[in-house]
């Protein structure tokens, strides 16, 4: 990371890697070497993602970051629940490492930026650089974590970013499966069984219900969908010990259904 430091000092400023932007009337933060693609074994203890933000507008920025989960893998400790089984992850941003399975910074701790600034070392000594820690914790497969960092300050596009994490995948498989899905429907629950939370993620282009059944088709639980991808929490409480259906409704048809188990 001294070597990145270095670099950016010598180098002109400028977008190396973004995922999206939104609005086109103002300069959004600006990342440095962002990492794509992480890959290692499932018996590593830690993979690791890091790189630069820069404020290349002329006006301060006060940056913090939201972590969205698009693709994991089977089993994912997320929410994370210590010694559970699974993947897990964090992140640091502001020099602050946030708790397992923490989707947010805290906007107290937000990062200020002056113009043309660049995050490193603050003048404590800590990295406050975007660190994205990946636990696989013996578990093969590919995760796909998107941080996206926010202005405070209104009129700034947001920029977002996606990393992949890869671990005991064959040669050219180390991709998202999301971005090749072509008909609306949901990832895998993880974790299933629901003991206390479990996240779905869901791709539909034109939105839709979330809608839970037992298994006599009774329906038990409905969640209004926002068009695009995105993500549901289930939480067991919600429900009695069993089997139900979990299943994509749109315009009244029941496209897409799937079992999950609730425990306690």
């Amino acid at each position: 990371m001294k070597q990145i430091l270095q670099r950016v000092a010598t180098l002109p400023l400028m977008i190396v890697a973004f995922s999206s932007f939104s609005g086109l009337l103002a300069q959004g933060p600006t990342l440095i070497d962002a990492v794509e693609v992480v890959e290692g074994s499932p018996t590593d203890t830690v993979m690791v993602a890091e790189w630069l933000v820069t404020n290349a507008s002329e006006s301060p920025m006060t940056l913090y970051v939201e972590r969205n989960v698009l693709q994991v893998v089977d089993p994912m400790n997320l929410p994370y629940q210590a010694g559970a089984e699974g993947a897990y992850e964090r992140f640091c941003w502001g020099g602050t490492c946030y708790p397992y399975g923490t989707g947010s910074s805290a906007l107290p701790l937000a990062l200020t930026l002056a113009p043309m600034d660049t995050t490193g070392i603050n003048s404590f000594g800590a990295e406050d650089w975007l660190i994205s820690d990946y636990y696989p914790n013996g578990v093969s497969g590919v995760t796909a974590l998107e941080y996206c960092f926010k202005a405070t300050q209104q009129g700034v596009p947001e920029v977002c970013h996606t990393v992949l994490f890869c671990t005991g995948v064959e040669e050219g498989e180390c991709v998202a499966s999301l971005g090749q899905e072509q008909q609306p429907g949901f990832e895998p629950l993880a974790p299933n069984p629901i003991v206390g939370r479990s996240v779905l993620t869901y791709f539909a282009p034109e939105g839709g219900n979330l809608v839970v059944m037992d298994l006599t088709g009774k329906t038990v639980k409905s969640v209004p969908l926002a068009p695009g991808r995105g993500m549901v929490w289930m939480d067991a409480s919600e429900f009695a010990p069993g089997v139900y259906l979990h299943a994509l409704q749109q315009n009244g048809r029941i496209l897409q259904a799937h079992k999950f188990s609730v425990s306690r």
